[in-house]
């Protein structure tokens, strides 16, 4: 499970060059402006993985609160919180907590961008438009120009009415594909800066490892 954890983390940053934009790239920049404006956002969402080569389809429900570069993550039992210079890892069952430096790989995607990283960085194309759930979804095909990173394509489905992002599915180049539906999200939502740090009070007989 914490090999999931860290692909989530590595989901869960499309260039200023002088040539005119493009369709996908100016409706990239209403999307990601759209987002930016909030204070903080909430998302309850559902992740799924499939991989053939491994024999994997599994499926979690979690909640993600974005403020700023800070979030916190819930999903699989665990909770996951971020102050974007420390990391604590949470385990719930075990009621253990993992501390480290918050230091995000280069070359994967930072969480705390998950609304707005798509508007650098990426080859974009308009796909096709679909009707999923009652709602007309435009499709945006997007792959990045650094070609050391894990994945090769990520497909992008915006609602055409008012730009939220209902669905991303990551293609990695081992085979594997990530799809993060996302259920419900909500703006601006007072969060307290503490709300993303890890307060060992709160869990009795915790098991503190400090990696740092």
């Amino acid at each position: 499970m914490k090999k999931y954890i860290l692909i989530l983390l590595s989901f869960f940053t499309l260039s200023g060059a002088l040539q005119k934009k493009s369709e996908a790239d100016l409706l990239i920049d209403k999307i990601s402006k759209r987002y930016k404006k909030f204070k903080s956002i909430k998302a309850d969402f559902t992740y799924s993985i499939e991989s053939k080569a491994e024999k994997i389809n599994e499926k979690q429900k979690g909640t993600i609160v974005i403020k700023g570069n800070k979030f916190r993550l819930d999903i699989a039992g665990q909770t996951i919180f971020c102050d974007n210079k420390t990391q604590w890892t949470y385990s719930k069952e075990i009621n253990e907590v993992n501390i480290q430096h918050y230091k995000p790989k280069e070359g994967v995607m930072k969480l705390d961008d998950i609304f707005t990283m798509y508007n650098k960085g990426f080859v974009s194309k308009i796909g096709e438009t679909i009707k999923e759930g009652g709602r007309d979804l435009t499709i945006i095909e997007l792959a990045p120009k650094d070609k050391k990173k894990n994945y090769f394509k990520i497909k992008l489905f915006v609602e055409k009415n008012n730009q939220q992002i209902i669905k991303t599915i990551v293609y990695d180049k081992n085979g594997s594909v990530h799809t993060y539906s996302i259920t419900n999200q909500i703006p601006n939502i007072k969060f307290e800066d503490n709300y993303f740090t890890f307060d060992a009070k709160k869990y009795p007989n915790v098991e503190i490892n400090d990696m740092r």
